[in-house]
């Protein structure tokens, strides 16, 4: 597992192409597990047919048609002049965005607010890399502290301690997060932007512009809506109220449809079935066991690998837990649930596997390995504080 999965890494950064190195990568994985040619298909059957997978990519496919509706009909650049002249700070302005956007609990969420991002650093010095890195480490701000996330639930109901706890706990590395990302901020000029001062007119603007954005958070958070409804409906009304006809309809399809980003979240899907199929990563819990070193580092190792390799928080958090808490016979506390919760997130965010940084870097148009690299420092002060807290209160 960590040797297709390494093999995977060096590919991409050597900018191998992601698709084909997923593709490739899953096929390799399922002959070293030797898997048979019927349990093969038949993951290829189970990839197509999950109905995770499919409503993922209906979700992706109307966000892409909602990002088209929304750029072409002039609400977007609408909102942002009304956004910047209300927070006079443009540094403000896009740590908010993808904020905003990361309260909806979706896979793939960054494609949600990667143009916004991209209309907001318009004109500012930052590199597409660091486009790429607002966008995608400000969207997962909330994952620490948002119940609605299955990450928090999960870890909680595994581990058999309060969801109420278990937030409280990790509320910090929410604000931590936040400061983090400030250094790539500061790379924006600070510009005395003068604006209208008439506040309400302005945040009414912002409102309004923005509710069709606002009204899928609102479907999802408040109503329990599902993703693929929420924003059905709203590109629905949006089709109706600007009037378009059946063939403007099919024009909307042809330009807003980026199928090789569909093909792209199809392949990861496909690894991750191949990765259930082969039970690869049952063995990384008895690898790091036979490691002379202490056990709540094991716990940490094997969270951040889990993270790694699977490229999502909530499907991270469901291996490594039930693990864990075996492994320390049935009872865990809360500064070893923190530590390991924050060692498979870690894992999750430093990895091409997870779906909104792939899909953020194909958005931008940005080297995946400078998206890395800016990656390292932060995630590895999230892993220290949780390690230094860890011992303090442990």
């Amino acid at each position: 597992m960590l040797a297709v999965f390494g093999l995977m890494m060096v590919l991409l950064w050597l900018r191998a192409p992601l698709a084909p190195v997923i593709f490739g990568s899953s096929c390799l994985l399922a002959i070293l597990y030797r898997l048979s040619p019927a349990a093969f298909l038949s993951t290829i059957g189970q990839t197509l047919t999950d109905p995770a997978t499919i409503e993922l990519e209906i979700v992706l496919l109307l966000i892409m048609f909602l990002e088209y509706l929304l750029g072409k009909h002039g609400y977007l650049d609408r909102m942002l002049a009304s956004l910047r002249n209300l927070l006079h700070n443009r540094r403000l302005l896009l740590a908010v965005l993808p904020a905003l956007i990361g309260l909806m609990p979706s896979q793939g969420g960054a494609l949600f607010s990667a143009p916004l991002v991209a209309q907001a650093a318009a004109g500012t010095p930052l590199t597409a890399e660091e486009k790429s890195f607002v966008n995608y480490f400000y969207r997962h701000i909330w994952e620490y502290c948002l119940p609605l996330y299955p990450s928090l639930l999960i870890t909680a109901r595994v581990c058999a301690i309060p969801l109420a706890k278990l937030i409280q706990a990790l509320v910090p590395y929410a604000l931590l997060v936040a400061l983090l990302g400030i250094p790539v901020l500061r790379r924006i000029p600070v510009v005395r932007e003068r604006g209208s001062t008439d506040y309400f007119q302005l945040t009414r603007e912002v409102l309004l512009n923005l509710s069709p954005v606002l009204a899928v958070v609102l479907m999802v958070l408040a109503l329990q809506v599902k993703m693929w409804a929420a924003v059905g409906l709203i590109v629905a009304v949006l089709l109706i109220r600007h009037r378009y006809t059946p063939s403007k309809a099919l024009q909307l399809c042809r330009e807003a449809v980026q199928v090789k980003t569909l093909i792209l979240v199809l392949g990861i899907m496909f690894f991750k079935q191949i990765i259930l199929a082969t039970r690869a990563v049952d063995g990384l819990a008895y690898l790091l066991e036979m490691l002379a070193i202490p056990e709540f580092v094991i716990f940490g190792m094997f969270g951040f690998l889990v993270g790694l390799i699977t490229g999502t928080v909530s499907y991270s958090m469901g291996i490594i837990f039930p693990v864990v808490v075996a492994a320390a016979g049935g009872q865990i506390d809360m500064p070893l649930v923190v530590f390991v919760f924050v060692a498979g997130f870690t894992g999750a965010m430093f990895t091409p596997m997870h779906l909104c940084l792939t899909l953020t870097v194909d958005f931008f148009k940005a080297d995946l390995r400078k998206v890395l690299k800016m990656l390292i420092l932060p995630e590895a002060a999230l892993l220290t504080v949780a390690a230094a807290l860890y011992a303090v209160f442990n």
